[in-house]
């Protein structure tokens, strides 16, 4: 297989910086959310249960910058606290019906401003897309916990046949 070009490298780069920034921008639009609060809420959607500290490890935050993390959503009313099940030690962390609307909200934001994004590509060349997508995704992570920090932003019920699940549960 040949290397790729340098143009392509680049504007596979620029390309990756400005969706990731039409998604955090959506994703944060008419919230008074900042930093990785959208992405937890997101996150915790997608595994309900998840401790404190695999969604520090998800994030990329230290515990304590995650602790105040999950006050400021429980304090929203967007996630509940309760012990985990398999470990009375642990905190385990779920939406609220209110946290789960909010999270709705959210990841349709993305999914419009990722759809304003992909009008650019002519229909026949959306299917040869998608499959250059889902090969670059298989190489990023290396475990459940970087899958879900690859797709933190990801609605998981739109992607039937995820590359993800290729690295199993976040244990």
């Amino acid at each position: 297989m040949s290397d790729p070009s340098d143009r392509l490298i680049n504007l596979l780069g620029a390309l990756a910086t400005g969706v990731a920034d039409r998604v955090r921008g959506a994703a944060l639009d008419g919230t008074t959310f900042g930093g990785e609060t959208a992405a937890a809420l997101v996150v915790v959607g997608h595994t309900p249960g998840l401790s404190i500290n695999q969604l520090g490890r998800v994030l990329r935050l230290s515990h304590p910058g995650t602790v105040r993390l999950v006050d400021r959503l429980a304090n929203a009313g967007h996630v509940a606290r309760s012990l985990a099940p398999h470990d009375r030690r642990t905190v385990a962390l779920n939406l609220t019906e209110e946290g789960q609307a909010c999270r709705a909200a959210l990841l349709e934001r993305r999914r419009g401003a990722l759809k304003a994004v992909l009008q650019a590509v002519a229909p026949e060349d959306r299917a040869v897309l998608e499959r250059a997508a889902a090969a670059m995704l298989r190489v990023l992570p290396t475990d459940a916990g970087t899958a879900l920090t690859v797709c933190r932003f990801c609605d998981g019920r739109r992607c039937p046949d995820c590359p993800m699940d290729a690295f199993g549960a976040l244990g």
